[in-house]
C-alpha cells in the first residue's frame, strides 16, 4: 500500500477502442480499476500486464484533430463536450498504457498533480523487487476453480505410456534417469530424464560437459506409428578447438537406435533450429553445432538448419508492430493494411511462417521417411520448445485436446525450462515508463517549454500521441522546435534491471497454434478464446505457473503450495474454451489402411491473429469479413476456408505416402 500515492481519482476520461468514457480511477495493490456508468462492467487491468506507460502533455484526442484543430463529429461528441467544455486540449495530462496482451487505453487528467501521483504509483506497483510481491501470492480461488489442483497434470510415466513406452520394463529400450533429482546435474532441466536404457548415468555426466547449460540430449516424444523419437538438447560445445565428446556421440547414436525396429530408421536428422550463420558464429564463443564426421553414424544421419531467428529478432519484430500499428488502439485509429503486410511490419508473419514451414518439413520426415531427430538451438529452451511442441501438435491428436495441450505445455515448456519469468519481463523495468512531460511548466490554460536542451528527434511519435501528423495545428503552447525535441528524453539510470531478454517466444508458438486451429477448425477441442486467455494469463501473474524460469525455481520457491495453477482457471471454465465444432478421433480417412490423425500447416493461409490485437478481421487481413457460413460457431469468428480433413485427402488415396517420399528424395 505504501507504493500508492493516490488511491482514487474522479473525473478522468478513459479512451479505449475509440470510445470515450468519463469515470473514476482506483489504484489497488495489484490492479488498476475504472468504474463508470458508461461501462457495462468495471474495467480491471493488472500491473504485471503493463508493457509500456507514457505520460504526455495534452489529451489523447490531439491525435484526432484535423488540420483546422477540430475534433471529428462521432458518437463521442456529446461526452467530449460535457467533459472538456471549452478547455484547451493541451491543458490536460494523458497517461497511455500499452499491455503485453495488446490492450491499449489512455486516461486524460485535468489535474497535473493527480496525473503525476498516478504515474509514480504505477511505476512502483509495476516495477517490483521480488516475485513474492505479485498477485499470485495473495490470490484466493473462486468457487469455480477451488476444487481443482492442476500442479501435477503432467506425469512422466503415464504420458510416455500413452505414447507407447513402458518405461522401466525389460522390453523397453528407454529408462527414467534420476541423475537430476536434486537439479544439480542440470539446473534448468526436469528432475527426471528419459534416456536410452544402454546409457549409464556416468556417461551422462561426461556428456553434460559437452552441452550448453548441461542440457544433454533426452527424449521428449515417441511416435509409435513410425517408431520414431524426438529428442531435444542444447547446442554442443566444440568451440574454436573443435573438441569432441565420445560420450555425447554415443548418447545420440543410442537415441537413434532405441526403437523396436532400428533397421527402419536410416534418415535420422540432427535439427539445428538456428540459421547456419548464427550457429557458426557461436563457435567463437565456445559453442557451435555437431560435426557430422562424428555424428554421421554410418551415413544414417544428416543435419538440417531451420533458420529460425533468435529472441532479439522476434522481440524487435513485435515491438515494431506495436509501435507503428497497434499503439493507437485507445483511439481506434485505422491501420494501413498495405504497410502492415510489407517490409519490416510484415516480419512477424514471416517468422510465424518460418516456424510452420519447419514444422511441416519435420512432420513429413517423421511420417514418410521414418526419421528420428535430435532438435536443439543454442540453449534449447526457446526455439527448441517451439519446434518440438508444434511437431507433436501436428502428429498427435491428443495434444489438440484441452487436457493434452496442457500436458504438452507442462512437458515441453515448463519442465524443460523455458524462461517464462525472463521472457515475459515479470518484474518489469523502469525503462518501460516514459515521462514525456519533462521540460514543460504549466501556466494558465496550458504548458510552456522550460528546457529546450533536449536530445531527441520527435514529440511522442510511437511513444504516445502522433503529433507529427497534425502539422496544421496552430498553438501558442508548442512550436516546431519543441515537437522535434521531447520524445525519448526521459531516461532512468538508477535501475539496473533491463528487459533485453524479454521476448514473445511463447506467444509466437501460440500464434502458430492459432494458424493450425483456423485451418483445421474441427480437429481442435479448444477454441481461439482459449489461446487468447492463455496469452493474458501468461502476463497477468494471477497464477504461479509462469512466474519462474524452470522447474527447480518453482520447487525452491514452493510455488505449488503458495500459488494456484493457471490450469485450474481453464479447467473450471471448460465450456468457455471448448470448440463446438470439434470432431474427436478416430478419423475415417485412411492412408495405407491406417487412420490419418496428423495435420499439416498451409502456409498460404497464414493470417494475422486479429482477435488478439483487438482489431477487426478486415483491418488486418483484407476485405472479406468472416460470415456465419465460413466461420467457426464459437465466439472468435475464425475464417475456416482451409481444406477440411476429408477434402485434404479426397482423391489422393494411396498416392499420398509416395508424394511424401518423393519430397524427401525417395523413389
Amino acid at each position: 500500500m505504501e507504493y500508492i500515492k493516490i488511491a482514487k481519482v474522479d473525473n478522468v476520461l478513459l479512451h479505449r477502442k475509440g470510445i470515450v468514457v468519463p469515470g473514476t480511477l482506483h489504484l489497488t495493490t495489484h490492479h488498476l480499476i475504472i468504474t463508470s456508468s458508461g461501462l457495462s462492467k468495471e474495467f480491471w487491468f493488472s500491473y504485471p500486464t503493463i508493457q509500456s506507460v507514457f505520460k504526455n502533455v495534452g489529451s489523447a484526442l490531439i491525435s484526432k484533430l484535423d488540420r483546422d484543430g477540430n475534433l471529428p463529429q462521432d458518437q463521442n461528441s456529446e461526452t467530449l463536450t460535457r467533459f472538456y467544455g471549452d478547455k484547451d486540449l493541451w491543458s490536460f495530462i494523458n497517461i497511455k498504457i500499452v499491455g503485453k496482451e495488446y490492450t491499449v487505453f489512455s486516461l486524460d487528467f485535468i489535474n497535473e498533480e493527480e496525473a503525476k501521483d498516478v504515474y509514480d504509483s504505477l511505476l512502483k506497483l509495476t516495477v517490483l523487487d521480488e516475485i513474492s510481491q505479485l498477485y499470485a501470492f495473495i490470490y484466493l480461488s473462486t468457487n469455480a476453480d477451488s476444487p481443482f489442483n492442476s500442479w501435477n497434470v503432467y506425469n512422466v510415466e503415464s504420458e510416455f505410456k500413452r505414447q507407447g513406452l513402458e518405461l522401466g520394463s525389460s522390453q523397453c529400450s528407454w529408462r527414467i534417469s534420476t541423475i537430476n533429482e536434486d537439479y544439480r546435474f542440470s539446473p534448468t532441466y526436469p528432475n527426471r530424464l528419459i534416456v536410452p536404457s544402454q546409457i549409464s548415468d556416468t556417461l551422462l555426466k561426461h556428456t553434460a560437459k559437452f552441452r550448453s547449460q548441461d542440457r544433454i540430449p533426452t527424449l521428449t516424444y515417441y511416435y509409435s506409428r513410425t517408431q520414431c523419437c524426438i529428442a531435444r538438447s542444447a547446442q554442443p560445445l566444440p568451440g574454436l578447438t573443435k573438441q569432441r565428446s565420445i560420450q555425447d556421440e554415443k548418447l545420440v547414436s543410442e537415441i537413434f537406435k532405441s526403437t523396436t525396429h532400428p533397421s527402419l530408421h536410416n534418415k535420422n536428422i540432427i535439427v539445428d533450429a538456428r540459421p547456419a550463420a548464427n550457429a557458426l558464429a557461436q563457435v567463437a564463443l565456445g559453442g557451435g553445432t555437431e560435426n557430422l564426421e562424428y555424428y554421421n553414424f554410418n551415413k544414417t544421419c544428416s543435419r538440417m538448419f531451420l533458420g529460425i531467428d533468435n529472441i532479439h529478432v522476434i522481440s524487435d519484430s513485435m515491438n515494431y508492430l506495436v509501435d507503428n500499428f497497434l499503439i493507437d488502439g485507445d483511439l481506434n485509429l485505422p491501420i494501413n493494411k498495405l504497410s502492415l503486410n510489407s517490409g519490416k511490419a510484415g516480419s512477424w508473419i514471416k517468422h510465424v511462417k518460418r516456424l510452420l514451414s519447419s514444422t511441416e518439413t519435420l512432420v513429413k520426415s517423421i511420417i514418410f521417411n521414418k526419421s528420428s531427430m535430435l532438435i536443439h538451438c543454442s540453449d534449447g529452451w526457446d526455439r527448441t520448445s517451439q519446434v518440438c511442441s508444434l511437431i507433436q501438435l501436428c502428429l498427435d491428436p491428443y495434444y489438440r485436446t484441452i487436457d493434452g495441450f496442457v500436458v504438452l505445455i507442462e512437458k515441453d515448456w515448463l519442465s524443460f525450462g523455458h524462461r517464462f519469468q525472463e521472457r515475459s519481463g515479470v518484474l518489469s523495468s523502469e525503462s518501460a515508463f516514459h515521462d514525456n512531460t519533462l521540460g514543460f511548466t504549466r501556466f494558465s490554460g496550458g504548458f510552456s517549454q522550460t528546457n529546450t536542451d533536449l536530445n531527441s528527434t520527435s514529440l511522442f511519435g510511437k511513444d504516445g500521441n502522433e503529433l507529427s501528423e497534425i502539422e496544421g495545428i496552430s498553438s501558442s503552447v508548442l512550436n516546431s522546435e519543441l515537437i522535434n525535441k521531447v520524445s525519448g528524453h526521459f531516461k532512468r539510470k538508477k535501475n539496473k534491471r533491463t528487459l533485453k531478454f524479454s521476448s514473445p517466444i511463447f506467444q509466437q508458438f501460440l500464434d502458430c497454434v492459432y494458424q493450425l486451429l483456423v485451418q483445421n477448425p474441427t480437429l481442435f477441442e479448444f477454441n481461439e478464446r482459449f489461446l487468447r486467455r492463455l496469452v493474458y494469463h501468461l502476463h497477468s501473474c494471477q497464477y504461479g505457473t509462469f512466474l519462474y524460469n524452470n522447474e527447480k525455481e518453482r520447487v525452491e520457491n514452493d510455488a505449488m503450495s503458495k500459488t494456484k495453477s493457471v490450469w485450474d482457471y481453464f479447467k473450471s471454465r471448460r465450456g468457455e474454451f471448448t470448440n463446438k465444432s470439434y470432431v474427436a478421433p478416430p478419423y475415417t480417412q485412411s492412408v495405407e489402411d491406417d487412420d490419418v490423425d496428423w495435420i499439416l500447416p498451409d502456409l498460404n493461409k497464414v493470417q494475422w491473429w486479429w482477435q488478439l490485437y483487438g482489431r477487426r478481421y478486415t483491418e488486418m487481413n483484407g476485405p472479406v469479413e468472416p460470415t456465419d457460413k465460413n466461420k467457426n460457431n464459437d465466439d472468435y469468428g475464425n475464417v475456416t476456408n482451409g481444406a477440411s480433413y476429408k477434402e485434404f485427402f479426397k482423391g489422393m488415396g494411396t498416392k499420398l505416402p509416395m508424394f511424401g517420399l518423393e519430397l524427401f528424395g525417395k523413389k
